[in-house]
C-alpha cells in the first residue's frame, strides 16, 4: 500500500512538472510570435516617420526622479502612486561630491558606521528629552526659531550640576 501511494505521488509530481515546462514553453513561443509581428510592423514604417516617432519620445532628455533630482537620459518617465509599491528600506544610495570617473567610490563601511552613529546620537537625544519630560524638569531660557532651546535644564536637584543643551 505504501509503495502504491509513493508511486502515485511520484506520477503526479512528474505530470505537474511536465505541465509546468509545457506552459513555460508555450508562453515563450507566444512572446516570440508577437515579437515577429512587431518586427514586421516596424519594417513597414517609412524611415522618416520612424525617426520622427523616435524624436517625439524625447530619449535625449534626462528623466526627473524627484523634484530637482535629474537622472539618466534614454527612458520614458511613468508616474505611479506612492502607495503602489511600498518599501520600508531605501535602496537608492546617494553620495555627494564629484561624478568624475577618476573619483573613487566612498567606503561603504565608513558610511554605514557614520549613519549608525548619527542614529544612535539622535536616539540618545530623544531619550534625554523623554526622561526630562517624564521627571518634570523645567526649562530656563527662551526657545529659538527651530523649536530647540539654547538654555539649560534645571532638575529638581539644583545642586547636582547636570545641565544639557537641547537641540
Amino acid at each position: 500500500m505504501l509503495t502504491l501511494v509513493f508511486l502515485g505521488s511520484l506520477l503526479i509530481a512528474q505530470i505537474a512538472g511536465a505541465y509546468h515546462n509545457f506552459l513555460v514553453d508555450m508562453q515563450n513561443y507566444a512572446v516570440l510570435f508577437r515579437s515577429g509581428i512587431t518586427i514586421d510592423t516596424v519594417r513597414s514604417v517609412r524611415p522618416k516617420k520612424w525617426a520622427a516617432f523616435l524624436s517625439s519620445l524625447g530619449f535625449e532628455e534626462r528623466i526627473e526622479f524627484n523634484e530637482g533630482d535629474v537622472g539618466l537620459a534614454g527612458g520614458i518617465q511613468i508616474l505611479e502612486p506612492a502607495n503602489l509599491n511600498p518599501t520600508l528600506v531605501e535602496t537608492v544610495r546617494r553620495y555627494g561630491g564629484s561624478t568624475s570617473v577618476d573619483t573613487p567610490w566612498p567606503d561603504e563601511d565608513a558610511l554605514d558606521r557614520s549613519s549608525l552613529e548619527a542614529r544612535l546620537k539622535h536616539i540618545e537625544k530623544l531619550l534625554v528629552r523623554a526622561t526630562k519630560a517624564m521627571t518634570g524638569e523645567k526649562k530656563v531660557g527662551s526657545e529659538d526659531s527651530q523649536g530647540g532651546s539654547s538654555a539649560s535644564f534645571l532638575g529638581s536637584s539644583a545642586g547636582a550640576g547636570s545641565s544639557a543643551s537641547a537641540g
